[in-house]
């Protein structure tokens, strides 16, 4: 790209001018010198108009004046000055501006690439923060690539140094999944140990309401930690085998409670209504006795009065008897329940168990997106 070109002109004062444009690239700014036509000579203008133009030093004569336009203006042309030649310096003002922002551009780039490189180079353990920030950097470079401000030579500058960072990160990964593998399948295994102590805790017949306390708090605990997906799904099948064997057997424990229940109920309803025909026998030959034609006075009156005691104890058993009734015939539906629903369970467990495998994502580290799309 040329850095100096140069048109003519016509001041405030209709007298011509030379405008000769420098674009300083390092400095980022544009000189314009306004050399006034009359202290140029055919061959100072030549010389100017060719010679300076392609790089060539040139010593401008007096009366010339410098100033420093903006490439950010609507224009480099200063106000008091008129142009033929207006199109042509626009175009060159639009050039050199596409020029600047694409080296400062280039220049924020390899700024951010050193400040990832120093994150890098300190680098005790895997930071996602810095593949995030790498990342974007690349694909933001690669972007400015396709749209064509960004040279193929620029790129290739850069881009061993973007894979040594993912390289590096790569490997820190590498070394940080391994451990976080083992330190996962060491907690899972803590767990699960916890979890077979309460089975067998169950199986001893423990407080079951504080066992199903006991699970949850282990549960609770185990939401702390850490995982891979493998061992969180293992871990969460154990937790929910552990719950249902707990529950399980807190069942088998009351059905074998109830069962024992109903069969001691059962005795004393029969020892009761044993008891109690005994009772109506006796009453039934109390009633006979009272209407023998040889019974004594006083033997009546005993009579009436054992007759009175046999209905009261009678009336109170049979009130005694009611009750234990209604409480096993409550004992019988809740079995004939826990039965039915134990039957639905065992035919449940029963169907097929279908496999299901899920399979971890793979690292999304990669260095693939370094690799000069």
């Amino acid at each position: 790209m040329q850095s100096r070109f140069t048109a003519k002109g016509v001041n405030a004062d209709d007298k011509e001018v030379v405008l000769a444009y420098e674009l300083k690239e390092e400095e980022f700014k544009v000189d314009l010198y306004i050399i006034p036509r009359k202290s140029l000579k055919a061959d100072d203008l030549e010389k100017l108009e060719k010679g300076w133009v392609d790089g060539e030093a040139y010593e401008f004569p007096e009366g010339t004046t410098l100033i420093n336009p903006n490439l950010n203006d609507e224009s480099v042309l200063p106000e008091n000055i008129r142009s033929d030649e207006a199109g042509k310096i626009r175009a060159k003002q639009n050039e050199w501006a596409y020029q600047l922002l694409t080296t400062k551009l280039w220049e924020s780039y390899l700024h951010e690439l050193d400040g990832l490189k120093t994150k890098a180079a300190a680098l005790a353990q895997y930071d996602r923060q810095l593949f995030d920030d790498a990342k974007s950097f690349w694909e933001r470079v690669l972007e400015h690539r396709k749209e064509r401000d960004i040279s193929q030579q620029s790129l290739d500058k850069i881009k061993d140094d973007v894979n040594s960072i993912f390289e590096k990160l790569k490997t820190f990964r590498k070394t940080e999944s391994a451990e976080f593998e083992g330190a996962s399948a060491k907690l899972r295994d803590e767990f699960i140990a916890k979890l077979e102590e309460l089975k067998k805790k169950a199986d001893a017949k423990a407080n079951f309401k504080a066992l199903l306390d006991e699970l949850k708090n282990i549960q609770n605990e185990s939401r702390k930690n850490r995982y891979t997906k493998a061992d969180d799904h293992n871990l969460r099948k154990a937790m929910d085998a552990a719950f249902q064997y707990i529950n399980e057997q807190r069942n088998h424990f009351f059905n074998d409670k109830t069962e024992i229940r109903i069969k001691d109920l059962t005795e004393i309803v029969e020892k009761m209504t044993s008891s109690l025909d005994r009772d109506k026998r006796d009453l039934e030959y109390m009633a006979k006795k009272t209407n023998s034609n040889s019974i004594k006075s006083l033997e009546l009156q005993l009579i009436k009065v054992k007759t009175n005691m046999l209905n009261e104890t009678i009336a109170s058993k049979e009130e005694k008897l009611k009750d234990v009734r209604l409480t096993l015939e409550k004992l019988l539906k809740q079995s004939q329940r826990t039965n039915k629903s134990e039957k639905g369970k065992d035919k449940e467990a029963a169907k097929p168990e279908v496999e299901t495998k899920t399979e971890e994502p793979a690292a999304t580290d990669s260095v693939e997106g370094a690799e000069g799309k």
